[in-house]
């Protein structure tokens, strides 16, 4: 973890894209004197994690970011990439969130291949179950994290720059502790995947279920049997309030027909068709138009509006939405012509 080679492998992952920041060129400048002396710190414990930046931004609900340094977030590379050789190999294939070869695409293939199966085809009714947990970030427990952890982790040295990192950050403090991670942290995400592997594990293990799929905290388990879906959520629910000290969002709670169209991850799945979901579709216009207003002020130049615009035709690719791929070429195509 904190040997000179990893740290400056970590550092070229970490701005890769990002030279043009001027906190990154700040840290570039002293690149070398800045490794040295936080792999110094590192290695004699005198590292230390400085305050965070706080701002918000709407994805489309407002959503509050914490920044982290420049230094800090180089530690959470450090960290999240020596963690992931360890934790990834044993999470679920269908843990699709952060994770090298999943996301939401891969997400959307998958729940398609369950959907043929559940349904044999077609023949079959088929619902689904979706649930997602209230306030996950905010609410996962530092304590239970680390003893998540610990439980793969001998290391007491890696441990004690892990547990600086989770005790940056709180929302509050509980009666069993402090809680909450922060949205942004390189390793929030694998520190999220840790503690829900709890429950992928008993979903799979205990209820034995079989078609199920987890993005983060947003889940999914598909049934031919409405009434077996509706008993899964007494002991779901118990699992995550007694196990994790989580609850599951009372208003995300859904049980859908697949005729009614599967929402997940972004998408609406039918039998014989994918749909985008309206807030993306939405989304996508207002920040395609934003991007556009921004290349006009000379803000970024033609070839990151283009990838923007194709990042955007990606997503429609995996749906069944070629009118309005046609339109969002046409529409970028008009403009540009007449710029």
């Amino acid at each position: 973890m904190t040997s000179l080679v990893h740290i400056f492998e970590c550092w070229d992952h970490f701005s890769r894209g990002k030279r043009k920041r001027k906190d990154i060129q700040y840290f570039e400048r002293n690149l070398e004197d800045c490794v040295f002396q936080l792999q110094n710190d590192l290695i004699t414990f005198q590292y230390q994690h400085d305050a965070y930046e706080h701002f918000y931004v709407s994805d489309p609900k407002q959503r509050r970011i914490s920044k982290a340094s420049v230094k800090d977030r180089l530690v959470h590379q450090i960290v999240y990439e020596v963690l992931t050789t360890v934790f990834d190999r044993k999470f679920i294939f269908h843990s699709l969130s952060s994770r090298l070869g999943k996301g939401t695409h891969i997400g959307v293939t998958i729940l398609r291949r369950m959907i043929g199966k559940v349904s044999a085809n077609g023949k079959q009714p088929c619902y689904a179950l979706k649930m997602d947990i209230k306030r996950f970030f905010d609410t996962v427990n530092h304590q239970i994290l680390k003893t998540l952890l610990r439980k793969n982790i001998a290391d007491e040295k890696a441990l004690k720059i892990i547990d600086i990192i989770i005790d940056s950050f709180k929302v509050s403090d509980g009666p069993s502790g402090s809680v909450g991670i922060p949205l942004g942290n390189a390793t929030s995400q694998l520190f999220a995947n840790v503690y829900l592997h709890e429950l992928d594990d008993f979903i799979k293990q205990e209820l034995r279920e079989r078609y199920y799929l987890r993005y983060c905290d947003d889940f999914i388990i598909l049934s031919n049997d409405k009434n077996h879906l509706e008993s899964l959520i007494f002991p779901i629910r118990e699992f995550l309030v007694k196990k994790l000290q989580l609850d599951l969002h009372p208003k995300k709670l859904i049980i859908r027909k697949l005729t009614q169209g599967i929402d997940f991850v972004g998408y609406v799945l039918f039998f014989k068709h994918t749909l985008v979901r309206t807030r993306t579709k939405q989304r996508m216009k207002k920040r395609l138009k934003e991007a556009y207003e921004i290349y006009l002020q000379g803000k970024i130049d033609g070839v990151s509006l283009d990838q923007r615009l194709q990042s955007y035709l990606g997503i429609l690719s995996h749906a069944n939405q070629h009118a309005l791929s046609l339109a969002v070429k046409n529409a970028y195509w008009v403009r540009s012509q007449c710029n």
